[in-house]
C-alpha cells in the first residue's frame, strides 16, 4: 500500500532520523551490510552524530557532518548507524569516489525522502 498522507510521510521520515543518530563514511560499497569505515588520522576518523532537520511534512528530512580522512583512503560509500561505534547500521549508499593522498575532510548532506 502507498503512503496517502503527507503527515505520515512526514512520521516516517521524522523516524528515520530518530534512529539515524551517527552518520559514517566507507572505503568500501555500503549495501545489506554496512561499508568499511576508514582507521586513522590526525585527527583520526570517527562516525559523526546527526542532527536531522525538522519535519515539515514534506517527508523529507536532511542532516550534514564533515568527517576527517587518513591519507591514502577512497571515499566510496556512505551511511547511518545507531551508535558512535558498533550498534546497528541502518542504511547506506555509495558515492563518486574521491582519493585523499593526504589526511583531508569529507562533508555528507544525508537526505531521506519517504515518498
Amino acid at each position: 500500500m502507498a503512503i496517502q498522507t503527507a503527515q505520515q510521510k512526514e512520521n516516517l521520515a521524522v523516524a528515520y532520523g530518530t534512529n539515524a543518530t551517527y552518520g559514517a563514511i566507507y572505503t568500501t560499497a555500503p549495501g545489506a551490510s554496512a561499508g568499511t569505515e576508514p582507521s586513522g588520522g590526525s585527527p583520526a576518523y570517527a562516525r559523526k552524530p546527526l542532527t536531522w532537520t525538522a519535519g515539515t511534512v514534506d517527508g523529507v528530512v536532511t542532516a550534514t557532518a564533515t568527517f576527517d580522512v587518513p591519507a591514502g583512503a577512497t571515499i566510496v560509500g556512505v551511511g547511518v548507524h545507531t551508535a558512535v561505534t558498533g550498534g546497528t547500521y541502518l542504511d547506506g549508499a555509495t558515492v563518486t569516489s574521491q582519493a585523499f593522498n593526504s589526511q583531508g575532510t569529507y562533508s555528507v548532506t544525508f537526505t531521506f525522502s519517504q515518498s
